[in-house]
Formats: structure tokens, sequence, C-alpha cells
């Protein structure tokens, strides 16, 4: 019989488990991403807002509860965790397998999770932040970020992660201003 068999993982064990076994075990690789990603999807199914309990922090939302499910994944050897990534043991891949999420949340956790994985910190917080600005309250770095925000917003447009409004808000631009920046820099966006 296979330990995996004895294990017994809450909702939000089978969560975390499952987001981080998406995409093929595509490693999340800072905090800042499992924290972002599990805080988008916790945004789409709101059950998981009260599981998880997102708050502002320094680095936009976060959960503490979180942390210690990825703490307590990582001690049943489920979860691995080298400099800031996270990805699945062979243990937690079997456990992967046997986990049936309901096909909408298993299609939310991929979409946000290919959203995320290229992304640097810097964009992600950047998304986040303009998105959800009652996240910046606590935050150390939107200070720092703002100045730059035109260029994260360059940065993600053309990387086709958001449209041109979602670019536009990122940027602190109206549509107008933010066509303007995109043709002083040569971008063409439409024919």
């Amino acid at each position: 019989m296979e330990i995996t068999s004895h294990l017994s993982l809450n909702d939000e064990e089978k969560l975390v488990l499952y987001s981080i076994g998406a995409l093929d075990n595509t490693p999340l690789r800072s905090k800042i991403k499992i924290q972002k990603l599990m805080f988008l999807i916790s945004n789409v199914f709101k059950d998981f807002q009260d599981i998880l309990c997102f708050e502002p922090h320094l680095f936009g939302p976060y959960s503490e509860t979180l942390v210690n499910v990825l703490e307590s994944l990582i001690r049943l050897d489920l979860v691995e965790s080298t400099e800031s990534s996270y990805r699945l043991t062979n243990l937690g891949l079997r456990m992967y397998s046997r986990l049936k999420p309901k096909h909408e949340l298993a299609r939310v956790i991929d979409d946000f999770k290919l959203f995320l994985k290229d992304l640097s910190d810097d964009e992600i917080l950047a998304f986040i932040y303009v998105s959800y600005p009652k996240y910046i309250s606590d935050s150390i770095r939107w200070d720092e970020l703002k100045p730059k925000r035109q260029d994260f917003a360059i940065d993600l447009f053309k990387k086709n992660k958001v449209s041109f409004g979602k670019a536009a808000e990122i940027a602190g631009l109206n549509a107008v201003e933010f066509d303007e920046v995109l043709k002083k820099k040569g971008i063409r966006w439409r024919e």
C-alpha cells in the first residue's frame, strides 16, 4: 500500500498541492508568485478567501495560512522548496494525480499559473497593486515601483498578459496617453 493512501489533506492543502502541480509541475520561482497565484485563485472562488485569509502586507496580499500550508506540505514530503522555488516531489506528484478538482477550478489555476510563470516579481506586484489597490497600504515596494509603471505596463502588454485597457491602467494613463507612449516607443498594437 502506497504512503499517499494514508495521507488525508484538508481543502487548503489540496488546493495548494494542485496549484503547485499544475502545468506539469512547472516550478513557482518565488514566494511572491505562490502568494499571488493563490490570491488570484481566491478572488475567483470566494470559498477560498475565507480559508486563506489574505491581508495587506509588505509585498501586497499575503496569507499566513498559506505559509503554514506550504510548511505542512513540505514536512509531508509532498512539496520541495529550494531558494524560494516550489515544486512537487515524487510523492507529491502521486498525490496530485489522485486529486480531481472541478474542471472550472483546474482551468482557472492553469490560467493564472501560466499568466504568472514568466513574469518578474515586480511585474506581478505592479499588476496586483493596480488591480487590487486595497493591498497597497502596507507595501514596502509600491513607492519604488510607481515610477516604473509605464515600463511594467508596456512589458505586460507586449507579452500579451494584459489588454490595452489594463496596460493603460497599470501605466496610470488614459487610453489616449498610453497609445501615445506606445507610438513614441515604436510599438504598434493595432492595424
